[in-house]
């Protein structure tokens, strides 16, 4: 594990490979274990998986900040001008946001599960398990707070939990957990967000690939395909019979199209 300073402290991430830098950028909850399917797909790649601030071996924040500007200390750090990021979830507004206040540092971006950093929730069944998600930290029950977390992000609307990898929802609970109670504060500090990001997408000038999984919720699936039909020559592809985790559901089908449009950028074959 290396460390990058932030306004607060510090960034963890490991450094992995050689070639063309991509970072990945994990969900919110989860930490950048989220990725381990994905380290040993890209040879000829030099990945940077980082903790998000708040989350996984990285600080908690006690300064207002925004989450893109993980990404660009992390760069500034290595000294690297640019990167491809490649961002699940929360990761991927936050790759989106560095993608419109800071293009040049941009290459191309991959982005899975998300919408805008403005992200909306109508969907009765979302909404229903961030009510439920609030009252569990008001009355701070973290077991709670972590089981609405797996049934929306892990099971989803389509599926019981025993329809879901058992592994996989180990994991995710392990790093939940973690982040909830490493990482928990009497009064949080709330990342701040990019402005205007929906009206602003045409100004993505990066190419941009999106991954949706077919069980994903429904407001996800409307946000991610406004996204794609918004960004100039942005592309969508559907992975079938997966839910929100796409990288750690079907890691093949994932590294495969993600491995195919970074080397469509990068003149590999």
């Amino acid at each position: 594990m290396n460390r990058a300073p932030c306004a607060d402290g510090h960034l963890a991430y490991d450094d992995l490979g050689d070639g063309p830098p991509v970072v990945l950028l994990h969900d919110g909850t989860l930490d950048r274990r989220v990725w381990r399917r994905q380290l040993a797909a890209f040879d000829g790649y030099r990945l940077l998986n980082l903790d998000a601030r708040s989350h996984g071996e990285s600080s908690t924040p006690t300064t207002e900040y925004r989450r893109g500007d993980d990404v660009t200390a992390l760069l500034d750090h290595l000294g690297l001008d640019s990167a491809f990021l490649v961002g699940q979830s929360m990761g991927g507004t936050s790759a989106l946001d560095v993608a419109l206040d800071h293009p040049e540092r941009v290459d191309g971006l991959v982005i899975s599960g998300c919408g805008t950093s403005e992200q909306h929730w109508r969907g009765e069944f979302v909404v229903g398990l961030l009510e439920r998600q609030a009252r569990c930290v008001a009355e701070r029950d973290t077991e709670g707070y972590v089981e609405c977390f797996l049934d929306l992000w892990v099971d989803g609307p389509h599926r019981d939990p025993h329809e879901v990898d058992p592994a996989i929802r180990a994991e995710c609970r392990a790093m939940a957990m973690h982040t909830a109670t490493r990482h928990a504060r009497p009064d949080p500090v709330l990342p701040g967000k990019a402005a205007d990001t929906w009206a602003r997408l045409p100004e993505v000038s990066a190419p941009l690939l999106g991954i949706l999984g077919e069980l994903d919720v429904v407001d996800v699936r409307e946000m991610l395909e406004r996204i794609t039909a918004t960004v100039p020559g942005a592309e969508l592809d559907v992975v079938a019979g997966a839910g929100h985790l796409v990288n750690m559901e079907r890691p093949d089908r994932f590294n495969a199209s993600v491995r195919r449009f970074l080397d469509g950028l990068t003149g590999r074959t």
